[in-house]
């Protein structure tokens, strides 16, 4: 009697695969980078505190993104449809940069009138005169002079 090892086979594929899944890395719901941001007590997981905490933040950056977008949907957007087509987008892309160089240029030019500055400031203190020093005093005798009388006095 022959037995069809059809069977045995769907048993081996089933405790593979179950073998599988019990060696696999159960994934964390939480990314590294996070975990490392805001988990402030180091146990490897976010306490209710730390979870408000994160959600706050990507909350914000949500609505930072969404004002910048905002922003440049309004100073881009030509058509007035909502969004930016190619046109718009290389007109956007063209004006950022050059607004990008600008504040560059201006970082720049900042640096080289500070340096300049400096610079003035260390020649003016080179050529400065050098402040005299102090002759002392004659110091003041109490031995009597005589006067065009020949009269003595003293000092």
């Amino acid at each position: 009697m022959t037995t069809s090892s059809f069977p045995l086979r769907l048993a081996a594929a089933g405790l593979l695969a179950a073998s599988a899944l019990l060696h696999a890395e159960t994934p964390s719901p939480v990314p590294a980078s996070v975990l490392k941001r805001y988990d402030k007590n180091k146990n490897g997981v976010l306490e209710p505190a730390e979870v408000t905490k994160w959600e706050a933040d990507k909350a914000a950056a949500r609505a930072k993104y969404k004002t910048e977008r905002d922003a440049l949907l309004a100073k881009y957007d030509t058509n007035h449809d909502g969004r930016l087509d190619e046109a718009e987008t290389a007109d956007a892309k063209l004006g950022m940069e050059k607004e990008r160089a600008e504040r560059v240029g201006e970082r720049i030019m900042a640096r080289a009138a500070a340096e300049k500055a400096a610079q003035e400031a260390e020649a003016a203190k080179a050529a400065a005169p050098a402040t005299p020093t102090a002759s002392p005093a004659p110091e003041k005798t109490t031995a009597p002079s005589m006067t065009e009388g020949g009269d003595t006095m003293m000092q």
